[in-house]
């Protein structure tokens, strides 16, 4: 039941929505198909009857008939499987869709993405976002799908398979019973003792898939954050521990799929014995009847068929179990990430937006409660600019990180100036974009080419000016230096009314440092700049220095609440 809960928490918001309405008439024109070929397979067992005692009769010209019936039963039969599958393809479509997008809007409001950090994240939200809503999906659409075909199935060839089965007089403990309809109660009660022993034994299945899951997304993220290093991986020639960790990672995987083999393998035996059984029950409960010559062989072929119709509709709990693990593993992996993002909201600050920035009593705190700077008074306003000053690892990016918002573990109050903002790390965020965009990001429209040429020559990057349409891993392509004129040239584009510069500058020498500084100071005269900067040489351009002071600890009894 939880996970049906699960899995409704995650699918109504996308089905109750009135503007799916499409998507309604595509999930019962899918249903609908599905009805037609139970039917067509009724009208196929009767004509079995038929065609199995006019071949005992040898009517030539009967039996040249029914084989042109039948073959208009394929055609439509065919016919129908084909569209079915292709409206089901496109149901599957439209709502991966939508859910992947309603996910990823999930994990970038209100910064999710960088908040999930911080409480334990859950492991590779890029899988669970790529695979396992695809996963989810097209199992929900399949699995209810074939559902509703077997139960009509079931309603459709019971009463044939009660009406077949006539009337059975035996003998027990001496009584004689009559039994109605045996047939259908031999279909259903070895139907429930193949359900019950399938459950029993399929039932590690679904924490092995999760598990599976889990294992590869490991290994894939793990040949990402290769490629992603692969300069640092060579500098150090690191090859041989990178193969290790990566076979070590692949070990888990077949580990496990061992684990998934052994347990496939006892399920196997049950089933496929299961199913080759069932084929045969019916001839021989019938056999007696058909050797009193009560029915005739086409009377036992259609016994068999319409056993076989209601045996297989119920049996849809066994044939689909392993499916129905990995569904269940999927929506738990996703059940837990949307957990996962809803609890990020309680770390979200309420930003305070004033004329000017203002820090009242601001004590920054470390995850564990301890306290990391020491109180917090400052006031700046539009044009200033200010120098946050302390040693090396004191927190003076994480100071940076709570006014952004980003940081949730403080005390006392701030508010931030009005308008917009743009922090600089040290290390610019170069996505693989055209050069066009990656200059005006994070904006989503960018100036034209002639706006951004000027920039680039005025922050020393003239030599790009011809790849502005060219798209390519700049990360790898540009030196430190080069990727920092980046950033600058990003602040100058988006004008922001807030900047905040994190060791923005330190990959530049000294004069070209305080050469862009002084460029941003001309071009934004009304921009509140606030840097974190060790270099010496630029430290005049502020005109005042912010000192910080490490925090006196206190014992874990006296740690306040956070406030976020």
């Amino acid at each position: 039941m939880k996970t049906l809960r699960t899995f409704y928490a995650l699918a109504s918001p996308y089905w109750r929505d009135r503007r799916q309405w499409q998507s309604w008439l595509l999930l019962a024109s899918v249903i609908g198909m599905g009805l037609l070929i139970v039917k067509i397979n009724v009208l196929i067992n009767a004509w079995s009857k038929t065609f199995y005692d006019t071949l005992g009769e040898f009517k030539t010209e009967a039996l040249y008939a029914l084989m042109g019936q039948y073959a208009m039963y394929i055609a439509a039969y065919v016919l129908i499987v084909v569209y079915m599958d292709w409206l089901r393809k496109a149901l599957v479509l439209r709502w991966r869709r939508a859910m992947t997008q309603s996910t990823i809007s999930a994990w970038f409001e209100g910064q999710a993405y960088y908040r999930l950090g911080f409480n334990g994240e859950p492991d590779n939200p890029d899988q669970r976002i790529a695979e396992d809503v695809e996963m989810l999906v097209e199992r929900s659409v399949e699995l209810l799908v074939s559902f509703i075909i077997n139960l009509a199935q079931v309603a459709a060839f019971a009463t044939i398979l009660w009406n077949l089965s006539g009337v059975l007089n035996v003998e027990i403990l001496g009584c004689p019973v009559t039994v109605h309809g045996y047939l259908l109660w031999i279909a259903v009660i070895y139907t429930l003792l193949g359900t019950a022993l399938t459950h029993l034994i399929g039932r590690p299945l679904q924490p092995l898939n999760y598990e599976r899951q889990r294992r590869e997304a490991d290994f894939r993220a793990s040949l990402l954050r290769k490629r992603d290093h692969a300069e640092q991986i060579a500098l150090y020639h690191g090859e041989a521990a990178e193969q290790r960790q990566l076979a070590e990672r692949f070990e888990g995987i077949a580990q496990n799929w061992w684990k998934l083999m052994d347990r496939g393998r006892k399920l196997g035996f049950f089933t496929v014995s299961y199913n080759r059984v069932s084929l045969i029950i019916p001839v021989f409960a019938a056999l007696p009847a058909f050797l009193a010559k009560t029915i005739t062989l086409g009377g036992l072929m259609q016994i068999r068929s319409a056993f076989s119709a209601v045996q297989g509709s119920l049996s849809w709990f066994i044939d689909a179990y392993v499916r129905l693990a990995i569904w269940s593993a999927t929506v738990e992996r996703l059940g837990q990430f949307q957990q996962a993002i809803d609890a990020t909201r309680r770390q979200v600050p309420q930003i305070e937006r004033a004329a000017t920035l203002q820090l009242q009593q601001l004590r920054v705190r470390r995850a564990d409660g301890q306290p990391l700077l020491e109180l917090l008074n400052v006031s700046a306003g539009p044009g200033e600019w200010l120098r946050i000053d302390g040693r090396s690892g004191l927190g003076k990016s994480t100071l940076l990180r709570t006014l952004q918002g980003l940081w949730p573990y403080y005390t006392g109050a701030w508010q931030l100036p009005e308008g917009s903002s743009l922090l600089l790390p040290q290390q610019p965020y170069l996505p693989t974009l055209p050069l066009r965009q990656l200059l005006a990001y994070p904006a989503t429209h960018w100036p034209e080419d002639q706006r951004l040429v000027e920039v680039l020559r005025q922050v020393g990057l003239a030599q790009l000016e011809s790849r502005l349409g060219e798209e390519a891993e700049w990360s790898r392509e540009l030196s430190g230096g080069e990727q920092q004129r980046l950033g600058l040239a990003r602040a100058l584009l988006n004008a922001p009314d807030t900047l905040y510069l994190d060791e923005a500058t330190n990959q530049l020498d000294d004069a070209s440092a305080c050469q862009l500084l002084q460029l941003l100071r001309r071009a934004l005269p009304q921009t509140l700049v606030i840097a974190i900067s060790h270099q010496a040489s630029v430290a005049g351009l502020f005109q005042r220095t912010l000192e910080l002071h490490e925090a006196p600890q206190e014992s874990p009894s006296r740690a306040p609440l956070l406030q976020a």
